[in-house]
């Protein structure tokens, strides 16, 4: 089987800039690795098992050999994508992607905190069953079994591809690859595809910051409690004017 991880896809909104007019400068938010992104590619390859094809899919932005150290044998790159993008149009991208490759039997994404609806449209966009929450998954006879955690409590699903499973992460990544892997990775192939050709983006613009501004609310009120009797009525007066009482 065939699987494709996606990684390094979300822009992290911690790293904007917001200018003195109130417009945001996303120009130092470049692509990043994601949390569950190490996840991803580990269940990738547990999906491709031992005979199968492991693809990593990303935006051309830096480094691309993530995927490459941890098991892909190659990646696919895409350029000329605009940052910041709507949830949507990076979808759209994304599953040209996939079906650019060809014969994908799993896809694999990080369910990001920034774009928490990206695996959902995308397996819409590809036509495919998707699970979420996913934590490892396990080949046989021609099926996953996919074992999803929620807390504290599990739940396994046999499921024949194609399927999307979105992973999540519950720790830190602990045996990251040493520099001699990555150099290695390195040298592996990378495709490059033009992100414009594929489609997608012309479909809606990219967000467009209108300005910022801090949210409307009222001053907080203290009320002494030296005197208990005026301070309950204080209160009683205040939750009234607020329509609580």
């Amino acid at each position: 089987m065939k699987s494709v991880v996606i990684f390094k896809w979300a822009v992290k909104p911690e790293d904007i800039r917001v200018k003195i007019d109130g417009s945001i400068d996303w120009s130092a938010a470049p692509p990043w690795v994601g949390d569950d992104d190490y996840v991803a590619a580990q269940v990738a390859c547990q999906a491709a098992g031992p005979e199968g094809e492991v693809v990593g899919l990303t935006l051309a932005d830096g480094d691309v050999a993530f995927a490459a150290a941890r098991g892909a044998g190659y990646t696919v790159a895409l350029e000329n994508t605009p940052l910041p993008a709507s949830v949507l149009c990076l979808a759209r991208t994304l599953a040209a992607a996939v079906r650019d490759i060809g014969d994908v039997g799993v896809v694999t994404v990080g369910d990001s905190d920034w774009e928490p609806a990206l695996p959902s449209f995308l397996a819409g966009l590809l036509g495919w069953p998707a699970l979420m929450a996913v934590d490892s998954v396990a080949a046989t006879d021609g099926a996953l079994r996919v074992t999803r955690r929620f807390a504290a409590y599990t739940q396994e699903v046999t499921v024949a591809g194609p399927v999307l499973l979105g992973v999540q992460a519950r720790r830190e990544e602990k045996d990251k690859p040493g520099l001699k892997a990555v150099l290695t990775a390195r040298k592996k192939p990378v495709k490059i595809l033009k992100a414009d050709e594929l489609g997608g983006f012309e479909a809606e613009p990219s967000l467009i910051s209108l300005g910022s501004s801090l949210p409307e609310t009222a001053p907080a009120r203290l009320i002494s409690g030296a005197e208990p009797e005026r301070a309950v009525g204080e209160l009683l007066q205040a939750l009234r004017n607020e329509g609580v009482l």
